[in-house]
């Protein structure tokens, strides 16, 4: 018997409708039923926490598809963090009105995450009352500063550490192989499922969880071949934003400045990066900074997974599912101020 009933539904934002997703817990005990929301990667989609989602029984989880992405892939631009929080917040006003919601990110999506918990904390008292809507945000292998030519106890991080590379240098350093799989087109879903199988952070194969991902994840064309629904330009903005973007600094600064809210968040980094090589998208080296910057957040070293399984193995799934109860907390608890 499957732990929650699954539904989604579309959420009226700027330019459109957001698609989102909402597993509502099959078996709850009395009182109100704790809430998650669930924020994708930059070129996935909700159905990404599938596993997660089976792993928090008596759990409600909404799950936005973010703008430009899988059923929410016809709302324009523009895009970057805060445009994303202000519709992962129209979700939220829709499912969960009275709160408390404990924010879940993974890649891109603990970028969006951060953004909204800092956005609500810095505002007036009105926006103050908002804040204490959310726990956490739980962080899954992102929503932290990415490495920009940082130097490091034991030197140079890796080859994006380069004092010469750019902006779009370190795009294409980090996020190349995706940028040119969008713009891909593919004869069959079986052939973009093999594309899937033969990458190197899936090599151990496709469980129904990514695969079933995947699959919703892409767009049939005139010609009746498919791409990935992502636009690369989307994929571009929102890329420049999480290194450059204003919002996403001042809410991480808003956060963190706070030893009662920097206690709430919970940073969980994989071993290896998203091609399954060592280090990962967080080195050793940077976590160690984060530690020694923020002593209140808790950091999770999930080793034996890569960007992509820690959302999808039983290692993985099993510390995140431990981060997410330890944020959901007594309902009269205060939350992220």
């Amino acid at each position: 018997m499957s732990s929650h009933d699954y539904n989604r539904y579309r959420v009226d934002v700027p330019g459109g409708q957001l698609s989102v997703g909402v597993w509502e817990p099959v078996a709850t005990g009395p009182g109100r039923v704790p809430t998650v929301c669930v924020i994708h990667g930059i070129t996935s989609n909700h159905l990404f926490f599938a596993g997660l989602v089976s792993a928090l029984p008596g759990v409600r989880v909404i799950g936005p598809d973010l703008r430009g992405r899988a059923d929410s892939r016809t709302l324009p631009g523009p895009y970057g963090m805060a445009a994303h929080s202000q519709d992962v917040l129209a979700a939220i006003d829709t499912f969960a009105p009275e709160g408390p919601v404990t924010l879940v990110g993974h890649s891109m999506g603990g970028f969006v995450a951060m953004t909204l918990a800092g956005m609500t904390a810095e505002q007036n008292d009105t926006g103050a009352e908002a804040g204490r809507r959310f726990r956490g945000p739980v962080l899954i292998d992102g929503g932290l500063p990415l490495p920009m030519g940082q130097p490091h106890e034991d030197g140079p991080v890796d080859d994006l550490n380069d004092e010469d590379l750019d902006t779009d240098d370190l795009i294409a350093a980090v996020l190349g192989p995706a940028a040119e799989r969008l713009s891909m087109s593919f004869g069959s879903v079986e052939e973009y499922l093999a594309y899937f199988a033969a990458h190197p952070a899936f090599v151990d194969g496709l469980d129904t969880v990514a695969t079933e991902s995947f699959v919703y994840d892409l767009a049939a064309k005139d010609d009746h071949s498919f791409q990935p629904s992502t636009p690369v330009e989307a994929m571009q903005a929102d890329s420049a934003d999480m290194y450059t973007g204003s919002a996403h600094r001042e809410a991480l600064e808003a956060i963190m400045g706070s030893p009662d809210s920097q206690a709430e968040v919970v940073f969980l980094f994989a071993e290896r990066d998203l091609v399954a090589a060592e280090p990962g998208l967080y080195p050793p080296g940077l976590t160690a900074d984060f530690a020694r910057q923020w002593p209140q957040m808790d950091i999770v070293d999930v080793q034996g997974t890569n960007h992509y399984d820690i959302l999808l193995t039983e290692t993985g799934i099993d510390a995140c599912a431990a981060a997410v109860t330890s944020r959901l907390g007594a309902e009269t608890d205060g939350a992220v101020e």
